[in-house]
């Protein structure tokens, strides 16, 4: 039975010899009882878990990878091919794409309290919320959310540096120097200027796939947004076609709005949908990865549904939007977007009544041009310009490509 497995493993594995590792490899602990490791599409989730299987095993008996849709162990079942793994001294096993399997919850609890043996490491949709399953993962899975590239991960990529992170305190505190260590390294490289580099990036460098072809680069993304729609979110929420092509007219409903202020009501009626559904399907997008909502700060620990902005979850994806529907996203909406979309890993972001984002109920920003003046932030002790086209940070003043250092 673990012929075909083993074949599938071993073909996979030839397209997946990248020597650069995402952040988070670092950060898992590998020898836990269950893994679980969520993301969207194309941000290396299946990377990891080979470069995981080819730095520890040289087996795949030992050490198998498999999809959750494959339709060999849709045919076998995963109860009956864990059975023969772990008869047949099998110690670890990865499932990619999970949520693809049918009743997956409750097969992996099953696979975890009946094999205290065997290691299970899965990988599935950034939909999916562990704690929300009925079946108690929570208590068995470790899990940890994979996103995109950050602008320090594609610059190290780009450029065979080794930049390490800054945290957002030491950011915000002393610039000059967090600046001036990018550019001198830079420099000494004979690379591309920071400022070049980062132009790059909030056009392809979101998605690791961009090194594949970035001729195709558009094309790629086009086709994992729409396996998303179509295939992710449906079989998670339980949804219908007609729902996905509502799901389309929100993402360009907000795509082609500079930023995308929210009026339920408004969308609801531009939609022919409820308000309820329309607040149902924001989170969907939301928990896919192709949104962000924006929530407004001062709201403590209550329940807030409303957002105060939207945005597409990161700025290739304007870039797509843009050249798919016929028009130029503006540049304040991508620096909002991409500053929203740093933040968010590892910092809880809102929108105040005076800036554009409030983080961790601390810190004040105001995204802008190289030219930004500070009138927004007056009067507060911890406000900040993040300004594009800045190449070295000063006092208060921070280069925007700077929030990609964060992770």
């Amino acid at each position: 039975m673990l012929d075909n497995f083993i074949k599938t493993h071993l073909q996979i594995s030839t397209y997946q010899n990248l020597p650069f590792r995402r952040y988070l490899y670092e950060q898992v602990n590998w020898q836990a009882r269950a893994i679980a490791i969520i993301g969207a599409r194309g941000v290396g989730k299946t990377t990891m878990l080979f470069q995981y299987a080819q730095a520890n095993f040289a087996d795949p008996a030992k050490c198998l990878y498999v999809l959750g849709d494959d339709t060999d162990l849709l045919q076998v079942g995963l109860p009956s091919l864990v059975e023969q793994f772990s008869m047949l001294g099998g110690q670890v096993l990865m499932i990619d794409e999970i949520h693809k399997y049918p009743n997956w919850a409750q097969i992996v609890k099953n696979i975890y309290d009946k094999y205290p043996g065997l290691r299970l490491i899965i990988s599935g949709s950034s939909q999916i919320d562990i704690k929300r399953e009925k079946y108690d993962l929570s208590r068995r899975l470790t899990t940890y959310t994979l996103p995109g590239l950050s602008v320090r991960e594609f610059v190290n990529w780009e450029t065979g540096s080794e930049f390490t992170p800054f945290k957002l305190a030491d950011l915000l505190t002393d610039p000059l120097a967090c600046s001036r260590q990018i550019v001198d390294q830079l420099a000494s490289l004979n690379r591309e200027k920071i400022i070049q580099l980062f132009k790059q990036y909030l056009e392809y460098g979101y998605y690791p796939y961009y090194r594949e072809s970035r001729q195709d680069f558009q094309s790629k993304l086009r086709n994992a947004m729409d396996k998303v729609l179509y295939e992710d979110i449906p079989v998670v929420n339980d949804l219908t076609t007609n729902s996905v092509v509502i799901l389309k007219k929100i993402l360009a409903l907000i795509g082609s709005r500079q930023p995308f202020e929210v009026d339920i009501t408004s969308m609801a009626n531009t939609l022919q949908i409820t308000r309820p559904t329309v607040y149902a399907y924001l989170d969907y997008l939301t928990d896919a990865e192709l949104l962000i909502q924006a929530h407004p700060a001062g709201t403590g620990k209550r329940l807030v549904r409303k957002p105060a902005k939207l945005y597409l979850q990161n700025p290739n994806l304007y870039q797509m939007a843009g050249n798919l529907l016929g028009y130029q996203s503006k540049s304040g909406t991508i620096r909002e977007a991409f500053a929203i979309n740093q933040l968010s890993t590892g910092h809880r972001v809102a929108v105040p009544k005076q800036g554009d984002f409030l983080v961790d109920e601390k810190y004040t920003l105001e995204i802008g041009g190289a030219h930004k003046k500070d009138t927004q932030l007056k009067g507060l002790a911890n406000g900040y310009l993040v300004c594009d086209d800045l190449e070295y940070g000063f006092e208060h003043k921070i280069p925007l490509y700077l929030l990609g250092f964060l992770y």
